[in-house]
């Protein structure tokens, strides 16, 4: 007969969660609560003491009218001692009374108080539960086995395992939590012959603005919302330093020469000839030798 093996499957166990994120939210959720029950006692025992000062001034007065202070300021007899004696008794249940209520509402807030904290399970011999952690999101991988609870990035969205699964998320296995939103789409300067929509950004004039729907029309208008203005011109900057003298440039070419000169005898003109054959400046001559003639005379 042939020795059969059996071979145990391997068991895997999902890394313990972190709760910390919300640890820290809880304690601060208790905080908000223990700060609200304070308020809520407060103004709870203020009421309460004023009760008991109306009740007390009743009393007081009923005590008055017994021992006699009414009944002398109106020239009557005082009434007898046994009177006065029932009013102490009656003064004592109402003060009795009162400590029992004030004390029933303290325990009431402590109790209250506790249950936020944990203390009742401290108090009933329990142990505390353990601090609630929110637990850590990881990308989703496939051929992963994933366990209740989980949660994985996917998509820009975020979902967690309702069993344990290997099923990628969007399926019936994962609840979604969060989706990704839509964000801005940047396109450059503003153009009126281009197509915009929802959430594109334009710049125009020095400022950048966002379209609030399809089709928003020309910008800026009313279907534009403004992000960041155009700033006002800063002060003018201080003079910067004086650079370094640039190369020394080639020699420039040999500047034309006058070679020759025409001569118009009729009109005093004379006019030179250049050495690249163009005429240079005509030099008007009758104005010298006029005033040369007048001057030999």
């Amino acid at each position: 007969m042939n020795d059969m093996h059996v071979t145990e499957p391997t068991v895997t166990r999902a890394p313990e969660p972190d709760w910390s994120d919300w640890d820290n939210w809880l304690r601060s959720h208790l905080e908000i609560e223990r700060e609200v029950m304070i308020e809520a006692f407060g103004e709870a025992l203020g009421i309460t003491c004023e009760e008991l000062r109306d009740r007390i001034s009743a009393l007081e007065l009923k005590l008055a009218e017994l021992t006699g202070a009414i009944d002398i300021l109106r020239g009557t007899t005082p009434p007898p001692e046994r009177d006065t004696r029932a009013l102490g008794e009656l003064l004592s249940t109402e003060r009795r009374e009162f400590g029992d209520l004030l004390e029933r509402r303290t325990r009431g807030f402590e109790l209250k108080l506790a249950e936020l904290t944990g203390a009742v399970d401290i108090l009933r011999g329990a142990q505390p539960p353990p601090p609630a952690q929110f637990p850590s999101v990881k990308a989703f991988t496939a051929d992963t086995i994933y366990h209740e609870g989980d949660i994985v990035a996917f998509a820009g969205g975020t979902y967690q395992a309702t069993k344990d699964t290997a099923r990628a998320p969007a399926s019936q296995d994962w609840i979604c939590l969060a989706v990704a939103g839509a964000g801005f789409t940047i396109r450059s300067t503003y153009d009126g012959d281009e197509e915009y929509k929802h959430l594109d950004v334009v710049m125009t004039n020095g400022s950048s603005f966002v379209a609030l729907k399809d089709a928003p029309g020309p910008c800026p208008g009313a279907d534009w919302q403004l992000l960041a203005s155009r700033g006002s011109r800063g002060d003018r900057g201080l003079t910067g330093e004086r650079g370094l003298p640039g190369p020394k440039g080639d020699a420039g070419a040999s500047g034309a020469t006058i070679r020759d000169w025409k001569i118009e005898r009729e009109r005093y003109v004379a006019t030179p000839v250049m050495s690249d054959g163009s005429d240079g400046p005509s030099l008007e001559l009758r104005g010298l030798f006029e005033q040369f003639l007048a001057e030999v005379r």
